[in-house]
């Protein structure tokens, strides 16, 4: 094992620089608990291991001997270190990890193509995740960061993602950070522990006798008395004590261990420097402004010198412990030593050096993006110039690093001089880019905050168009009107007026206004609000009902998007395909679009924007739940919130919830419901469409009156989810409201369902729930029923046999009403609606019929064998059969991610954490269900 006191800063080979082996002094509890997660990787179970402590504390001595540990027992090993530099390039953090050692995790091909999917983190987590796991196949894996606390952005995204994704295979993560309560290393845990084990070792400072142990690897048995009595002022420090052994560190009498730039170190490089030469000083110096890591070259040009006249300085600093060349670059034996380095520096030299690195950069083609970090070291309020620069970085990055170049267009707005008529402009440019940046909350607080400094009304449209699409998406109609509607946008040119118009004709409930705002923008030639004001005319179609106007209106959004530059205000095209998608579906063409977005893939070009995958697994939710399979209904919801996690954006949450609560009533799980309702609830928001359905069926009085209420103001501001299928809603307040005698409800209903129904004259299941919920003989449900058995509308032709199957019983035919309040109750139970299909069992059972054994009502538990779907038992039978994410996905046709999804949610429901433990609960339970599974295939209401 090797103590470097962290980061190599053992005592070193004259010969080679290099740290001389000695024991890990102190940490033998810590790395016992370290060696005990590689064991259990052993047997297929993954953690994640924080490795916690204060600069200097041992951090990466001790994942050093971790790595060493898990390379000699067999594990392929990845090593990378962050840097505070590795914000300005995409996966830096982690890409050198990838391609480590003599036997890198992934080939060169596979690792440039990962550069193709900077741009889209989702789907390039995807893709590793698969890459990593056929990796995982061969032998486990270790993968560790040192200086998590530094990580880049898309490491960042990567790191809380692959844990989770990886959760079936054998897979250590150790990340070493500094303590930063919130930090990186803090929400990547959080993250993982949803999936995997979280161990957390923390390193506080070692004992006296570890302290003393050092000495005597280093001293020999008998250390002088004087070194002993200094080293007790390292405050336990093992980097502190390595430097105080090798001469670099001279603590007062007081001593200062404490801080986290000890004086005595400062003064101990300082003195190690001075016995060196100018040549080496200088190259020291130039390495300690360039940052943590940096190449010859660099160093070269800054001092004036070829590459080939550092040979000597470098050499010499090698061997004086402050430098090391690992071949990538130059790098410091610890980050501590070079911020030692650096505060040494006169503040005027640092200035001069980083400008020098600035005009360097630039000139050698290396971007304003690598240099802003020196803008930055030296840029004060008012220099235009560092503001310029700024806004190029921000710019340059925004495609792969969007949260960087949000980071550096709010540092140019804020270097801005009060009185630079630039600022309303760098503002609005503020607002893009956090937009761009998935940044909703704080680009709607700043747009509030820079509107004020608009001089004129093209820069107010600029600002509140860049807020729109995102408004529009996630359905927050009442800030998107208001924004809309600002006054202060009056006079805008033409362009700017007719978006602001389309969107508020999109905003508000207008059919004519829309039609306008559609005339308009063509008088003005602007496509963007010609694509904004076709989807206005389908919103306001959706709402009438008027759903073959509103698939019509959406093709034509998407036509004229196609052949549009964008700009601002341009809404997303995903979202355009994915409201026609469910336009589409009303019009009782649910199997084909379920099929049609089957075959999408991670990446899809309809859905370009990796932050839509949530969306777009709600949609397939919502398709789910009108075509009866509640299962998927409620697996593709779950996969949407976990999705949302993924990419850290809710705001499609209160929708995936309503599908959530629906699918739990339809199951008779209220409890559920109500979490549901809560979730939402808690931060604020509201359900009262959910609400409504939750007092119905726990037998309010006011229930279904306000759930036909609610539905009947569709799109008004009062109803805050959105609802997939209110005609089917609709048909189960009426029938209900019909078996309470409440007479009132149940015309409001029908009256309901026949305007959607007269809106929409060709769609066969509206016209069917307008004959269910309109009563009268039986002769309406009957006709209610031929009609819905040409659609995929399971529940509504359940509901029109039950009603079909009642009116029969009251008319005296017991046997035709039986028949059809048989195939009723099948229906409800084959979809898994367990409250509805209990209902009408005691409808039968009241009517006199009996039964042996009445086929079981499915009621899913929340947890065990029972609770798991169909899929999810089909992914657990071949991943406990041996089957890879991979060969898993091939055998169900279906992507690994989507495996991995299910895979997750078997763990979770059986409460294991790796494929040995899945196969022993398979063993106990799984297999009377194998026989059935294999043959799920043949049943067309099967998940694909």
């Amino acid at each position: 094992m090797v103590d470097r006191g962290a980061k190599g800063g053992g005592p070193t080979s004259a010969a080679h620089g290099r740290p001389a082996r000695t024991p890990l002094r102190g940490r033998a509890a810590e790395l016992g608990g370290a060696l005990e997660a590689l064991r259990s990787a052993r047997q297929g179970q993954p953690t994640l291991l924080v490795v916690s402590g204060e600069p200097g504390i041992g951090k990466t001595a001790l994942t050093q001997a971790v790595a060493e540990q898990a390379h000699r027992g067999g594990f392929a090993v990845a090593r990378s270190t962050a840097y505070a530099a590795d914000r300005v390039a995409p996966l830096a953090s982690l890409g050198p990890g990838l391609r480590s050692g003599a036997d890198p995790l992934i080939g060169s091909a596979d690792f440039m193509g990962l550069a193709e999917l900077h741009g889209q983190p989702l789907w390039l987590v995807e893709r590793l995740a698969t890459l990593l796991e056929q990796r995982a196949e061969e032998r486990p894996l270790l993968f560790t960061v040192d200086d998590a606390q530094w990580v880049d952005p898309l490491t960042f995204f990567a790191l809380r993602l692959l844990p989770g994704r990886l959760a079936a295979s054998p897979v250590v993560w150790l990340l070493a950070t500094r303590e930063v309560p919130g930090g990186p290393a803090d929400q990547i845990a959080e993250a993982a522990g949803r999936d995997v084990p979280v161990v957390r070792v923390g390193l506080a400072a070692l004992t006296d006798d570890a302290v003393l142990a050092m000495a005597v690897d280093r001293l020999g048995p008998r250390p002088d008395p004087e070194v002993l009595r200094r080293l007790g002022r390292t405050g336990g420090s093992p980097f502190l004590a390595a430097q105080l052994l090798d001469g670099l560190f001279a603590p007062d009498a007081a001593g200062h261990a404490a801080p986290s730039l000890p004086t005595g170190l400062v003064e101990g490089v300082r003195r190690r420097m001075t016995a060196t030469s100018k040549e080496c000083r200088d190259l020291v110096r130039a390495a300690a402004v360039l940052g943590p890591l940096s190449v010859l070259p660099d160093i070269a040009h800054l001092l004036g010198r070829g590459p080939g006249s550092l040979t000597d300085p470098l050499t010499e600093s090698i061997e004086a412990g402050l430098l090391a060349d690992d071949g990538a670059g130059v790098r410091f034996r610890h980050e501590l030593l070079r911020e030692a380095v650096y505060e040494d520096i006169p503040p005027s030299g640092r200035r001069a050096w980083h400008r020098a690195i600035t005009e360097h950069f630039l000139a050698s083609g290396r971007g304003p993006a690598a240099a802003a970090p020196h803008v930055l070291a030296t840029a004060q309020p008012g220099d235009t110039t560092a503001v310029d620069l700024l806004r190029e970085a921000a710019h340059e990055v925004i495609a792969t690093m969007s949260i960087t170049s949000a980071a550096f267009i709010r540092q140019a707005f804020d270097l801005t001089a009060e009185d630079d008529p630039r600022r309303p402009q760098i503002g609005a440019e503020v607002v893009e880019v956090l937009v761009s940046a998935r940044q909703y909350a704080e680009a709607g607080a700043f747009a509030d905050r820079v509107l004020p400094l608009a001089t004129d009304p093209d820069q107010v449209a600029t600002v509140q168009l860049a807020l729109m699409p995102r408004l529009w998406a996630a359905e927050e109609f009442g800030e998107l009107a208001d924004r809309a509607a600002d006054v202060r946008a009056a006079g805008a040119a033409p362009a700017p007026t007719a978006r602001l118009a389309a969107y508020r004709a999109l905003a508000g409930t207008s059919a004519e206004a829309a039609d306008d705002a559609l005339a308009a923008a063509r008088r003005a030639g602007d496509v963007t609000a010609t694509v904004v004001a076709h989807a206005a005319v389908a919103v306001q179609a959706e709402r009438a009902g008027r759903y073959a106007t509103a698939d019509h209106a959406y093709g034509r959004a998407r036509e004229a998007a196609a052949g549009a530059d964008g700009g601002v205000g341009a809404p997303v095209t995903g979202q355009l395909e994915l409201r026609g998608l469910l336009a589409r579906a009303r019009l009782d063409d649910v199997e084909g679009v379920l099929a049609e977005l089957a075959d999408a893939p991670p990446g899809d070009p309809r859905f370009p924007e990796f932050w839509q995958a949530p969306q777009v697994a709600w949609v397939r939710a919502c398709l789910c739940l009108g075509a009866g399979r509640l299962d998927e209904a409620a697996g593709h919801a779950t996969r949407s919130l976990q999705l949302m996690d993924d990419v850290g954006d809710r705001a499609f949450e209160r929708h995936v919830r309503h599908v959530l609560a629906e699918v739990a009533l339809l199951r008779g799980d209220r409890e559920q419901a109500r979490t549901h309702l809560a979730a939402v609830e808690s931060r604020g928001g509201a359900l009262p469409v959910a609400r409504a359905l939750l007092a119905q069926a726990e037998g309010g009085p006011r229930g279904a009156a306000a759930l036909v209420r609610l539905l009947a103001a569709e799109g008004s501001s009062e109803v805050t989810e959105w609802v997939p299928w209110p005609d089917q809603l609709l048909v189960q307040a009426a029938c209900s409201a019909r078996r309470a005698d409440d007479a009132e409800v149940e015309r409001a209903a029908a009256g309901r369902l026949a305007e959607l129904a007269a809106a929409s004259p060709g769609v066969t299941s509206l016209q069917a729930a307008a004959l269910i919920a309109g009563g009268g003989k039986a002769a309406a449900p009957a006709a209610a029923v031929e009609m819905l058995r040409g659609t995929p509308r399971i529940l509504l032709l359940a509901y029109a046999q039950e009603e079909f199957g009642r009116g029969e019983l009251a008319d005296g035919d017991r046997a035709t009403a039986v028949a059809a309040l048989d195939e009723a109750r099948d229906l409800f139970a084959g979809a898994g609606a367990s409250t509805a299909a209990t209902r009408v069992q005691r409808v039968l059972q009241a009517a006199g019929v009996r039964r042996r054994r009445w086929p079981t009502v499915p009621e899913r538990p929340l947890g065990g064998w029972e609770a798991l779907t169909e899929m999810e038992r089909r992914v657990a039978l071949l991943v406990a059969d041996g089957h890879s994410n991979r060969s898993a996905a091939a055998e169900l046709v279906l992507s690994p991610s989507t495996i991995s999804t299910h895979l997750r949610a078997a763990f979770s429901k059986l409460e294991v954490h790796s494929r040995v433990q899945l196969a022993k609960v398979v063993l106990r339970h799984g297999a009377d269900d194998a026989g059935r599974t294999g043959d799920a295939g043949d049943d067309p209401r099967a998940p694909r």
